[in-house]
């Protein structure tokens, strides 16, 4: 096996493997906007159904006020 051969089977694998990596960095995205979408959604939910709702002013700011 000489020099050039051993570099292309390098290089092959690097490719091989960025590409694995590449595919798993796409579908973690992919996960994570989902995830996203589903905490939105949950907390509209609650503020609707009024599970979360507006703190009143004698209340600390940033705290809220669950019924």
């Amino acid at each position: 096996m000489d020099t050039r051969d051993l570099w292309q089977q390098h290089v092959e694998g690097l490719t091989k493997h960025t590409h694995e990596l590449t595919r798993k960095v796409d579908s973690l995205q992919d996960r994570i906007h989902y995830l996203e979408g589903v905490v939105v959604t949950l907390l509209v939910a609650l503020k609707e159904g009024g599970i979360i709702v507006d703190s009143d002013e004698n209340v600390k700011e940033g705290a809220y006020k669950f019924e």
